[in-house]
């Protein structure tokens, strides 16, 4: 999966994370968390200086004559590497620009004084598109075993489509892929259409935004659920049968890799040291699928392995994904 990552002349590229790389290895990695200023130098993403400048009078292809224009404007940035200017897309006058510094701002006003801190940043599509994210400061916790993150992800665009995007988000936004994964996989959205200003619309954002706790709480509530509900293997073989049906005409291949399937869920479930806190519940049977979706199954043909495991865990349109939403349904339902 293509990550859209900017790849500057030098070959450096546009994306910084703290603490711990994205899948793809590129751009600079921190050893701790980073303040706002940080974030956008380590990602290349400050000093941008995007503004918008007049197209002026073009030549009409088909009279020669001028055609003059006080609607159409540039978007044009500084490169940060090469410091050369480049167009990023085409607006019209109301367009409101929204630098790559207040884009960091926004967020940060929005969590002051909450403890999250500045987790990524990246540019995407050679500028046209940005993004930051902050870790924030209280995961959920699963019946005091599983941590789950939650991130606040502002998405910016300088091409003249889309609006100033904030959701909330268990997704870690480290590329194109996971900023889409993020958008799909949110908790709660707020936008701005840059024909206005996201100053000042903190609080309206803050209203929207706090549903990620409600997300959050009922999450952490069903699964507090299924972490109270025992299992045992009986019930666990039932549940996978309906799970993976058996095509009853299936060749003899796709039996023996379906028995082979089964068989490894079911060590998942009973035997495998990772379930060891939460044994025979439906929790643990929730995270045998998840477990064996994202680190077990095989990769199958010349791409990279860890690629084809990041597909499978953070793309919200991948089959994994739709197996571990019908895994959950399964066992919430039942």
């Amino acid at each position: 999966m293509a990550h859209e990552i900017e790849i500057f002349a030098n070959g450096s590229a546009g994306f910084a994370a703290a603490g711990k790389p994205g899948w793809h290895r590129l751009g600079y990695t921190a050893p701790g968390p980073m303040t706002a200023e940080e974030l956008l130098t380590n990602a290349q993403l400050a000093r941008w200086n995007v503004r918008k400048v007049a197209v002026g009078a073009v030549t009409d292809p088909d009279t020669g004559q001028l055609v003059t224009s006080d609607e159409d404007f540039l978007i044009v940035r500084t490169n940060p590497v090469t410091g050369q200017p480049e167009r990023l897309g085409m607006v019209g006058k109301d367009y409101k620009i929204v630098q790559n510094e207040e884009v960091a701002d926004f967020l940060q006003t929005l969590v002051d004084e909450s403890g999250a801190i500045f987790d990524t940043g990246g540019s995407l599509n050679g500028g046209r598109r940005v993004f930051v994210t902050m870790r924030l400061p209280e995961p959920l916790m699963v019946g005091g075993h599983d941590r789950l993150d939650l991130y606040l992800a502002a998405f910016s665009r300088h091409d003249g489509w889309g609006a100033f995007t904030t959701v909330a988000t268990p997704v870690r936004v480290v590329c194109a892929n996971t900023e889409r994964a993020a958008l799909r996989n949110h908790a709660s959205m707020f936008k701005v259409r840059h024909t206005g200003h996201i100053a000042g619309r903190i609080a309206e954002a803050r209203e929207a935004l706090k549903l990620t706790w409600r997300h959050g709480e009922a999450f952490a509530e069903e699964a507090e659920k299924l972490l109270a509900t025992p299992m045992d293997v009986k019930e666990f073989r039932q549940f996978t049968a309906v799970l993976h049906p058996m095509d009853p005409n299936a060749k003899e291949l796709t039996r023996k890799n379906h028995a082979l399937a089964m068989r490894e869920l079911e060590w998942l479930f009973t035997t495998a040291p990772t379930q060891e806190p939460i044994r025979n519940t439906r929790w643990a049977a929730y995270n045998a699928v998840t477990e064996r979706l994202d680190h077990r199954s095989p990769v199958i043909g010349a791409r990279d392995a860890a690629i084809v495991r990041a597909e499978r865990a953070l793309l919200t349109d991948h089959e994994s994904s739709k197996i571990k939403t019908r895994a959950f349904k399964l066992l919430a339902s039942a």
